[in-house]
């Protein structure tokens, strides 16, 4: 049957894209896997999104130190980063610590993941950025004579 790449079984009313998801491994310093998590960090979309939870990150006050009101806080800043992500980020990031929990940096957790994915976004972007960069300069080279 030769090295052909087995495709997808076609199913009646049936229609399979490339949705660009990649699952990413959460590891801590040490290399351990802590979890992992599905995103698209090429969607377009993903810009517009993460200007949004920079807003509100920047804009956040910490609540009165009432125990209900950091749960609430924690609570939309999941809420946040799972928008980011287009993802469950309670499973994913924060059931391994708390949003708010401080690392010896004196960051957040939430920071420090924000910061994570943020890479990841940037460092994806400029790789697919530079693909069609690519793609498109072979179709329009004639053109630049």
């Amino acid at each position: 049957m030769g090295n052909k790449l087995a495709k997808p079984q076609q199913q009646n009313n049936v229609i399979v894209v490339d949705d660009g998801n990649k699952v990413y491994d959460i590891v801590n310093k040490r290399g351990k896997k802590l979890g992992e998590f599905e995103f698209r960090p090429s969607d377009t979309n993903i810009i517009n999104r993460y200007e949004e939870v920079i807003e509100f990150f920047n804009s956040f006050k910490m609540p009165e130190d009432t125990e209900q009101a950091i749960k609430v806080a924690e609570k939309e800043m999941t809420e946040k980063m799972s928008y980011l992500i287009g993802g469950d980020a309670g499973e994913a990031f924060f059931s391994i610590m708390g949003p708010f929990s401080a690392l010896a940096s004196g960051e957040l957790f939430v920071e420090n993941v924000l910061g994570a994915v943020a890479n990841v976004i940037e460092r994806e972007m400029s790789v697919r950025t530079k693909k069609v960069q690519r793609r498109m300069n072979k179709y329009v080279a004639k053109y630049h004579k």
